[in-house]
């Protein structure tokens, strides 16, 4: 017999939904990549530096290499000279025969250019005197002592062979890609990129560029979700709408899970007579997670694993859609991306006006935040009711208004997460 939906109920928090998504989703495969393809993605091995940086002594600015000794006791009234015996340049490198560093010798530098063993000291072209000599070699003059390793970068200084600089996890981009550039790195170790199927249900649905008949409105749901994990590093299957018949949601999860690694369904997820997923989800051999979230909008937000895969079912309404997209499914796909941080970051903030509607479950609302001062104002949107869509392009985050009869106040402290990525 059968299992009816009807028949099953597993109510979590947000917390604990997040918390068996994440007991279900897996640590992705890796793969081998050029560096100039790595921007956005994710480390999957610890990079540790094969060599030291500076990998030699090296002049930090143009000017004269020393020896710090010849100069101990120059003053501007007993100004110290030198004969300049050459010059050296970036990419150039002076054999030791050649490295010749008597008492009253110098050499001519520049910044990067690797500074003889023999030299202590750089002084900065602006603070020495040039001398002509008629047989075109020069005299440099200096007023003043330099200490030993002065404007020098000494091998390994910034960092040492063997220290761990991006770990496991790090979202890659320009500076992370340098930092690997600059240890020769034309390959890297990443981690597969998560494949999420995407399919809208409902039969009011029609796919963008289509006429629009009686009752019927373009499918958006699908594109925001879309567009939303696509900056998270996901790859995209995004389905045709699948109209409120229970054979059609069967076959498309079924034929989802076997090319996806997370499968997210919107719509078709309340108590109607319509609402099917959660059925064609048993029907295909789904195994329940929860079956409802205590927050609103949302409450009928499911999740089921289907053949060692995750189904998340969202609601069709947008604001509610909105809201399990952020905080559940965006979560599991961090995670499922190989990223180390993968929690939300909630942060506090005091509202700038009231929220009059209450709620026996925590309600997320769309709001704006901005600084002022020494602290955060969660400003509500106006007008967002739950199929505003409009209400989406003025948020920055959302934020969390506690259960209760009341609702919240003006300037009650209140937890809020950004919704940048």
């Amino acid at each position: 017999m059968s299992i009816k939906y009807a028949d099953i109920s597993e109510s979590v928090t947000v917390d604990q939904a997040n918390l068996k998504l994440a007991s279900l989703t897996r640590l992705p495969s890796i793969e081998k990549i050029r560096l100039e393809e790595a921007a956005g993605r994710v480390l999957a091995i610890d990079f540790a530096s094969p060599f030291p940086l500076p990998p030699f002594r090296r002049a930090a600015m143009d000017g004269y290499a020393i020896r710090s000794e010849t100069v101990r006791f120059a003053s501007p009234d007993n100004p110290v000279q030198l004969v300049v015996q050459g010059e050296i340049k970036p990419g150039q490198y002076m054999p030791a025969s050649a490295q010749k560093a008597g008492v009253n010798r110098a050499l001519r530098i520049f910044t990067g250019a690797p500074v003889p063993d023999v030299y202590d000291a750089v002084v900065m072209q602006e603070a020495v005197r040039r001398i002509e000599q008629p047989d075109n070699a020069h005299r440099i003059q200096i007023d003043r002592p330099y200490r030993s390793g002065q404007h020098i970068a000494e091998q390994g200084e910034d960092v040492p062979s063997g220290m761990t600089l991006l770990g496991q996890g790090t979202v890659l981009g320009a500076k992370e890609i340098a930092v690997l550039a600059s240890f020769g790195q034309m390959e890297i170790d990443v981690f597969r990129q998560p494949r999420i199927a995407v399919i809208p249900v409902g039969d009011e649905l029609m796919p963008l560029g289509s006429k629009l008949g009686p009752g019927q409105i373009y499918e958006a749901n699908g594109m925001m979700i879309q567009t939303r994990l696509r900056e998270f590093g996901a790859l995209i299957v995004r389905y045709p709408p699948v109209p409120d018949r229970l054979e059609a949601i069967e076959t498309a999860i079924g034929e989802a899970v076997r090319q996806a690694d997370i499968v997210v369904t919107t719509g078709g997820v309340s108590v109607g007579d319509y609402d099917l997923v959660k059925q064609a989800a048993l029907n295909i051999g789904g195994s329940p997670l929860f079956t409802k979230v205590l927050m609103r909008p949302g409450t009928p937000t499911s999740a089921f694993a289907i053949d060692s895969r995750l189904l998340i079912c969202l609601s069709g309404n947008p604001s509610a859609c909105f809201a399990g997209m952020e905080l559940l499914l965006r979560p599991a796909v961090m995670q499922a991306s190989g990223r180390k941080e993968r929690r939300l970051v909630w942060l506090e903030g005091r509202l700038s006006e009231p929220v009059d509607k209450p709620s026996p479950y925590p309600r997320y609302i769309r709001a704006y935040v901005y600084r002022d001062a020494d602290k955060w104002n969660v400003e509500p949107l106006r007008n967002d009711k739950s199929g505003n869509v409009a209400a989406f392009a003025q948020a920055n985050a959302l934020a969390l208004i506690p259960a209760g009869g009341a609702g919240a106040s003006h300037g009650q402290a209140v937890r809020w997460v950004p919704l940048s990525s």
